[in-house]
């Protein structure tokens, strides 16, 4: 069964050469850009790594760059550019391009990177765009582009090598020498007449295998496959956790439609990671150092209005120990270490149980035994740094009192910390919402809070004793 044959790779011109951004490659394009030599530019592109291209745009001028881009778009290395290029400025380039340009760049990429690409653009220019294209590559990239870009319908790759289940060996070696364009040979799917998946050979099985079998007889029908809208955490989830090097995908009636390989899994995680560190700093992903600051304002202002509203809760609990602080001064001077301690102890506990939650690690059956593992963690923790501070304390105020109030405080807020940084994630989960967005705002809020609340309540049960 072919793969897609109406698609071709483009051959490389040259051996790229790797770390081009470390040399002074940007000034030596930058003065080939004033001049206007075409040929000097692409030939430098020949020999320059995707990767170190995207380095030598961002050292150019906007003048520069948009006569380099002119020069980019008609080379053909400019898919695997802008493969590579963060999204907004990919999104700058092509709307400063024309759309047979950008379908000339898109007829020379793999479908799964062409659908990318294709996903940045208006709808109205994804649609001019796949009309400019041939009929075979147009269907292909339209199929793709109805899976949703967070499925593995979205990320997968429709150039791969499936023959059916009577092939002999010696044929199928032949097919993967006459299939130079397949995104991997590493694996050899098995089908049956209609295309439904029905197992998998490897490379070093079929070379170890005599000429005259049949692929059925040495492939292994225990075939670990993906569903087409499955979602792509899941899919990376899968290729990492078995090590494979791809994985395929079938649709509804498990006929094959397409392969996931380990590149795709490892930016799918990549961007993923990237997403959870913004939402748990309350930032959206298309917030980055090329952003305007008006757009970076937009983007954040609505999250710092609510830590706002968290912070005056936090002074609240403050001001209802206004008498306390009043009369031991010092108090005031702990009252940041209780607070940063907590605030740091529920962050590890946060960081931690958010990944075990997007890597598959940790499910609703297993939450209790988690938070209690968390608790435990952070009230061991607690006595060990407040028995610490205790000592710190009792030397820097002379009194021994004063320590005793900062250790419960911090054994307090610590087991507070590991409590709500196991427990607001797996409860989000539960109703459904993104543990990593909003976890940050509210575990904050709770060891802010509980740290005033506790350090200042029992400095004013024992006031007695520290003034």
């Amino acid at each position: 069964m072919p793969a897609d044959a109406a698609e071709t790779r483009p051959v490389t011109p040259s051996p790229p050469l790797p770390g081009a951004a470390n040399r002074p490659y940007p000034r030596v394009i930058r003065r080939f850009v004033r001049l206007g030599a075409r040929e000097e530019v692409s030939r430098m592109l020949d020999r320059t790594y995707p990767a170190d291209v995207v380095q030598i745009m961002k050292a150019l001028s906007p003048a520069e760059r948009k006569a380099f881009v002119d020069i980019l778009v008609g080379h053909a290395r400019a898919g695997s550019v802008l493969a590579v290029l963060p999204e907004s400025l990919t999104i700058d380039i092509l709307a400063q391009v024309s759309d047979e340009r950008v379908a000339a760049v898109v007829s020379r990429q793999p479908p799964d990177e062409a659908t990318l690409l294709l996903r940045l653009l208006p709808e109205a220019r994804t649609e001019a765009v796949l009309k400019l294209l041939d009929e075979a590559t147009s269907g292909i990239l339209d199929r793709l582009l109805t899976y949703g870009p967070e499925t593995a319908g979205g990320m997968m790759t429709t150039r791969f090598l499936a023959l059916e289940r009577s092939t002999r060996v010696s044929e199928a070696i032949s097919r993967i020498r006459g299939e130079p364009e397949a995104e991997t040979a590493f694996y050899l799917y098995v089908v049956d007449a209609a295309g439904h998946l029905e197992g998998v050979v490897s490379l070093r099985q079929l070379v170890l295998a005599r000429p005259d079998q049949e692929l059925h007889a040495i492939m292994n029908s225990k075939v670990l496959r993906a569903r087409a809208d499955q979602p792509r955490a899941e899919v990376a989830d899968l290729i990492t956790r078995y090590k494979l090097l791809a994985l395929p995908v079938v649709d509804a009636g498990s006929v094959l439609a397409g392969i996931v390989t380990v590149d795709d899994a490892l930016d799918a995680m990549a961007d993923e990671t990237t997403r959870e560190m913004y939402r748990m700093a309350g930032l959206n992903t298309e917030d980055s150092v090329t952003s305007t600051a008006r757009d970076s304002v937009r983007r954040r202002l609505g999250w710092m209005l609510i830590n706002l509203g968290t912070a005056v809760l936090a002074s609240w609990v403050v001001w209802f120990f206004e008498g306390t602080i009043a009369k031991v001064v010092a108090l005031a001077t702990f009252m940041p270490i209780v607070a940063g301690m907590g605030g740091n102890g529920a962050t590890q506990a946060l960081t931690v149980v958010i990944r075990g939650i997007a890597i598959g690690e940790l499910e609703f059956s297993s939450a209790g035994r988690v938070i209690w593992k968390e608790i435990l963690v952070g009230v061991s923790v607690g006595v060990v740094t407040g028995a610490v501070m205790a000592v710190i304390a009792f030397l820097w105020k002379g009194n021994p009192v004063m320590g005793l109030v900062i250790c419960l405080a911090m054994i307090i807020n610590l087991f507070v910390a590991g409590f709500a940084g196991a427990a607001i994630p797996i409860v989000l989960k539960w109703f459904q919402i993104d543990p990593a967005m909003g976890s940050g705002v509210i575990v904050t809020t709770f060891t802010d809070c509980f740290g005033f609340l506790s350090f200042l309540g029992i400095g004013t049960l024992l006031i007695r004793y520290l003034v």
